[in-house]
């Protein structure tokens, strides 16, 4: 029995009706993956991914179709094949909708935001609501999408059936393959190809993460010692850019033989490098709790609820505060800063609400807009911290494909390994890429403090750093790699505001310190005092003294200048 004799047997005849399911579904099938696809023309090898999901939504369509017909003739199964069909076509319309709305489809950071709006907030979305609409009915791509549509309706019922169910039966094979091949090597993101999975997933694991958010949330306490806290207010706007897996010896700032830093490298006033900055740790979840809070990097009983935190205490000192990130809120790169960002006056998760959102994932520049906004807009004393996704894991994401410069030869060329193949260069110059990115980032972020007449600084560094198989054929994180880029650039009124720190700031750029200190730093720098202020273990103070550095409560021993 062949496919064509097979599949007629097996569906009693493609009826047109029949058919018109089959094309419906289809276009159902488009609207459940369309952020997929949209995600997968980003990447390498596009076009097949691209195929793979063609192929795979015709298979879904051919797979409700033959359910249909299956069902048909019973009363009772009818019924539940309609409703199981009705609610694919709505969720599948409804991550259409946003995707097309609001650049993501069905996922937690839409679970989310539904869970956390109220009906006053639902009342002035409507009206922008309905200027989406407009604009949406306006694409010019939905309207080549519904005239496909009335082809396909209008075209596929006068394809004679010897033809079209054999060719139907075909690439639903090939989609089914693909759907396999993606289950077994795909490392995130698999359940986003069935969208009654991906809905239950995402709203279960919203839940479980809002617990968990409040149950952490009890934890924290209230600024200890409020009554310290003081400032002589040195700057108005104190910005903190944290960087991700940004690794110094990958910076033509210090002294990497390809570009990766051009802007930074150009900048002859106000921009002050350190040269010896180490994270507390291989691991963002271990860091940021250091970063935020008067957490030390020492081996400690103490837990990270038991300190005081940088937003708390900024805010007692009378800044407005905000939290700006591109990294996830909850999830498997998630860590303390959804916790920890809380008591900011301003917070704000712009790319993906978990790392299952991979199509969320947007480039750094996404929180331009709205840190300019805050600047411009808000309040005259403010702290801003901006958390990147920088140079975080495939690195060919972290960059949009036309700002790609380095190449495997490039590699090759200016730092030749004997471990190296060309397909791990291509790794270190996606890496690269990833850090040419980011310097355009930060030069944007300077040339908006430039500009600014209220004393500015900004404080840019990374969470830890990556081995992108720099010493041996290894490619990940490493404790040897912490040593990060730590740069303060002060604008031109502060500076001629702050004589005596600029000195400081000059003094200190060789002095060996763990980014764990940042808390005391940051007081310097904005002319601030509080109980917990050390000038011991401030690097800008004249009293800073030198100790042994910690990384993952190890003594930090490294052969490596």
């Amino acid at each position: 029995m062949n496919i064509a004799s097979g599949f007629n047997r097996l569906c009693g005849g493609m009826t047109r009706q029949a058919l018109h399911l089959w094309v419906a579904m289809l276009a159902t099938a488009f609207a459940s993956l369309c952020d997929v696809i949209e995600f997968a023309s980003r990447q390498p090898q596009a076009a097949f991914a691209i195929a793979g999901l063609i192929c795979y939504a015709v298979c879904k369509a051919s797979a409700v179709t033959l359910l249909y017909i299956f069902c048909r003739n019973n009363r009772w199964l009818r019924w539940g094949c309609i409703v199981f069909i009705a609610g694919f076509v709505v969720l599948s319309v409804v991550n259409l909708a946003c995707l097309g709305f609001y650049g993501f489809g069905i996922t937690r950071k839409l679970i989310t935001i539904l869970c956390e709006t109220n009906p006053g907030e639902v009342r002035e979305f409507i009206p922008n609501l309905l200027s989406q609409a407009f604009a949406a009915v306006t694409n010019r791509n939905l309207w080549c999408a519904v005239l496909i549509f009335i082809i396909l309706w209008r075209g596929v019922p006068e394809i004679p059936a010897r033809i079209f169910i054999p060719a139907a039966g075909v690439i639903s094979l090939l989609g089914g393959g693909y759907f396999v091949y993606v289950y077994a090597t795909a490392e995130f993101g698999k359940s986003n190809h069935i969208i009654y999975v991906r809905t239950a997933r995402c709203i279960r694991a919203t839940i479980q993460d809002m617990r968990n958010i409040r149950e952490l949330s009890r934890q924290r306490r209230p600024l200890p010692d409020g009554i310290t806290a003081s400032s002589e207010y040195k700057a108005d706007r104190v910005v903190v850019v944290i960087g991700e897996s940004a690794s110094r010896d990958h910076l033509s700032l210090y002294g990497y033989p390809l570009p990766t830093s051009p802007n930074l490298d150009s900048i002859s006033a106000g921009l002050y490098v350190f040269s010896d900055a180490i994270g507390a740790s291989s691991s963002t979840a271990e860091n940021i709790p250091r970063l935020l809070t008067f957490m030390t990097d020492e081996p400690s009983q103490r837990e990270w609820y038991e300190y005081p935190t940088l937003i708390q205490l900024f805010k007692a000192l009378g800044y407005s505060t905000s939290w700006l990130s591109n990294q996830e809120r909850t999830g498997e790169l998630s860590n303390l800063s959804g916790i920890l960002s809380n008591d900011a006056d301003v917070v704000k998760y712009l790319g993906s609400q978990n790392s299952e959102d991979h199509y969320l994932y947007k480039y750094d520049e996404v929180l331009l807009p709205a840190w300019t906004e805050l600047m411009e807009k808000g309040k005259r004393r403010q702290l801003a911290f901006l958390h990147l996704m920088g140079s975080h894991i495939q690195y060919h994401n972290r960059f949009p494909a036309d700002r790609s410069k380095f190449t495997a030869d490039d590699v090759l060329g200016a730092a030749p390994r004997k471990w190296l193949t060309r397909k791990k260069a291509a790794v270190i110059a996606n890496y690269d890429n990833s850090l040419l990115y980011t310097d355009s980032i930060l030069n944007r972020i300077i040339s908006e403090l430039r500009r600014s007449e209220l004393p500015s600084v900004m404080v840019y560094l990374s969470d830890h750093g990556e081995n992108v198989f720099d010493n041996r054929d290894f490619n990940g994180r490493d404790p040897e790699f912490v040593r990060v880029p730590f740069i303060i650039y002060a604008n031109e009124a502060y500076r001629r505001l702050n004589p005596e720190i600029i000195a400081d700031i000059e003094r200190s750029l060789h002095q060996p310190f763990s980014t764990s200190e940042l808390p005391q730093l940051l007081l310097h720098l904005s002319g601030s005092g509080y109980k917990s202020y050390s000038p011991q273990r401030d690097p800008l103070s004249p009293q800073f003294r030198p100790r042994t550095r910690y990384v993952d409560d190890e003594p930090f021993k490294s052969s490596r200048q």
